[in-house]
């Protein structure tokens, strides 16, 4: 009898990872005593990461003021942790979005478009309905379908197939990956989440996304549902058929009315005008955090 997907998923011993010191920060983070010196060594061990937070620390996604971020302990002072926590993990996990060869490139740069876009859109409807999630929208966003990372590199040829089949059948993307694969990109990234050790929240976000009503964590796991729908809304999908949706009629957006934000008074058309051009804001995060940065990060 073949084993099934999922129980070969869990028996690859390669199987990709985020780089030790996104690992360590995340840990280091959750200490009451950690020192900004202490954060900022821990970046220092991956010089072509630390120099990536820097550029990226200066760049307008994140530049607070107009003096120049030289060194890691003022971005970390000026931007604040979290906010050097995303950097470092969209720089990790955009490292391993990049295609790997000609035959998965238009699908990983969907993949890599569609998971910064619903991060960028998370935060805007943070900062609108006032969650204060502490940076938990972007990264939330960013790693909401990292289950698709595995499928597509261990099993390619099968969720092509699946992604096909969900326009053929106009059904959804992980409704067709059941049928052809025997499992779902949310089950692998809850496992991966967890293999990782990242936080509870973004295994909830992973496995529930799509049915956010089942949540531990329902306020973040809403929201990034939300704006996965806006992402996809506006072309930047990861395969597969999407289908026609009316926003106030989602399980997430009354999962958050629920749970006291003021989505009624949130403009949907507002919000769907000004993520207009979302597409290119994605591109330039993309290229800031791709891009080599000029000069070696300096030290302090």
């Amino acid at each position: 009898m073949e084993r099934s997907v999922f129980e070969t998923i869990r028996n690859i011993q390669d199987i990709p990872t985020l780089p030790s010191v996104a690992m360590e920060m995340m840990t280091l983070a959750k200490a009451p005593d950690v020192s900004i010196k202490d954060l900022s060594e821990c970046i220092y061990k991956d010089p072509p990461l630390a120099a990536k937070v820097l550029r990226m620390a200066n760049s307008t996604f994140y530049r607070r003021g107009p003096q120049e971020i030289d060194t890691l302990h003022r971005a970390i002072l000026m931007m604040g942790l979290n906010e050097v926590i995303n950097i470092i993990t969209s720089v990790s996990v955009l490292t391993l979005l990049s295609p790997t060869d000609e035959k998965g490139e238009s699908l990983r740069e969907a993949f890599r478009s569609h998971c910064v876009a619903t991060g960028l859109i998370a935060r805007r409807i943070d900062k609108k309905i006032g969650m204060r999630t502490q940076g938990r929208d972007f990264v939330g966003g960013l790693l909401h379908d990292i289950g698709k990372i595995i499928l597509d590199e261990y099993f390619h040829d099968r969720f092509v197939e699946a992604c096909d089949l969900s326009i053929r059948k106009n059904c959804t993307v992980y409704e067709a990956e059941m049928e052809v694969l025997g499992t779902t990109h949310m089950e692998v990234g809850d496992f991966l989440a967890r293999k990782w050790g990242l936080p509870p929240y973004l295994a909830d976000v992973n496995l529930h996304h799509h049915h956010p009503g089942k949540a531990q964590f329902k306020d973040i796991t809403s929201l990034i549902s939300v704006a996965d729908l806006l992402a996809k809304a506006r072309d930047l999908s990861c395969g597969g058929h999407v289908p026609a949706f009316v926003l106030k009629d989602q399980e997430a957006w009354g999962n958050l009315k629920k749970l006291g934000y003021p989505m009624d008074s949130l403009d949907v058309e507002r919000i769907t005008f000004e993520i207009e051009d979302i597409g290119d804001e994605v591109k330039a995060y993309i290229s800031t955090v791709a891009d080599e940065p000029a000069g070696e990060a300096a030290h302090g």
